[in-house]
């Protein structure tokens, strides 16, 4: 079986990495091939030590204001020299657009939010994904000759790799002009994410629906400052406009898996649950309580997080100076 890990633009080190794990899950109990794309500098951080078979360079790097259609013109050419069976692209919002689209090109299978593999059966590969906001798992078969997949964040931080002499190969893949077909967002530069990444951070401090309102956020800064960690928020918060989508947590915004993740005013609604799942350690802070947040916290506040949050910054400040 022949696999194809398309990294993209966006991709970070830690990203790859994963993809690579996924794609070494995959070709566990069978003869297999592993094929990886890419271009930029995590890519070349990276790839040395990801146990791959074959990697292919693109000679021109996509800038960053690149096409999803553009990912996949160039994932269709690669595809047309490998012919994969399996093809994997991380599950963010780049992911998530340019897979089906793939997919319907290439006539093939597309699976969206892989956490796992199984084999039932010799030469049979099956997948995992999560349903219901994550409460349950589905096992998905496909048989088409080659099917795409995304693969969900922080499922396979962890794996074996098998070592290999990679081949190397450059490829000159242009990259086209968008057709006026192409419809282009604009994203208000205001909104755009300040901090630490919230799929890295080791320490997450989010806020939800109970702030009451924006200013809210204020002292959650502070306090994620004192940390070294970021701000997240809840989906009710976004659509509140009291912080911009992208710092969002929950299964329709970023997954993580933090050390540490304090949910502040948040009443934890299955969708959220779903994309802390893999969090170490969860403090949550309601003045509800009967809210659900408090079902999957290890340390639960039922209090004001006007009268908390205070008090943590102004001992963390003292233990710092």
């Amino acid at each position: 079986m022949k696999i194809l890990v398309v990294a993209t633009p966006r991709d970070h080190c830690g990203r790859i990495e994963e993809l690579m794990n996924a794609a070494h899950a995959a070709a566990q109990g069978c003869t297999s091939e592993i094929h990886v794309l890419g271009t930029g500098v995590a890519f070349d951080e990276t790839i040395a030590q990801a146990g791959a078979d074959h990697v292919y360079r693109l000679d021109t790097p996509l800038s960053g204001s690149f096409y999803p259609d553009a990912v996949v013109d160039i994932a269709e050419r690669a595809c047309a020299i490998v012919t994969p069976a399996l093809l994997l692209v991380t599950g963010d919002a780049l992911g998530l657009q340019v897979a089906p689209r793939l997919a319907v090109r290439m006539k093939a299978t597309y699976v969206s939010g892989c956490c796992g593999f199984e084999r039932t059966a010799p030469g049979r590969l099956d997948f995992v994904r999560p349903v219901y906001g994550g409460k349950a798992l589905e096992v998905v078969e496909s048989t088409a000759p080659l099917t795409v997949v995304t693969v969900k964040a922080k499922s396979f931080l962890n794996g074996e790799r098998r070592p290999t002499a990679a081949q190397v190969q450059t490829l000159d893949f242009p990259v086209t002009a968008p057709s006026g077909a192409i419809t282009r967002v604009q994203v208000d530069a205001r909104e755009a994410h300040v901090g630490r990444n919230l799929e890295d951070a080791a320490v997450i401090v989010s806020g939800g629906r109970g702030l009451g309102s924006a200013e809210g956020f204020v002292p959650l800064h502070r306090l994620a400052e004192r940390l070294g960690g970021a701000v997240g928020a809840s989906r009710a918060a976004v659509d509140a406009g009291w912080i911009a989508p992208t710092f969002q947590v929950g299964q329709t915004g970023a997954t993580v898996a933090p050390d540490l993740y304090i949910a502040v005013g948040i009443s934890g609604a299955v969708q959220h649950v779903a994309g802390i799942g893999a969090a170490k350690h969860i403090v949550a802070i309601n003045t509800d309580e009967e809210a659900p947040i408090f079902g999957v916290a290890n340390v639960a506040a039922v209090a004001d997080y006007r009268e908390i949050i205070p008090i943590l910054i102004d001992e963390l400040t003292e233990k710092t100076t």
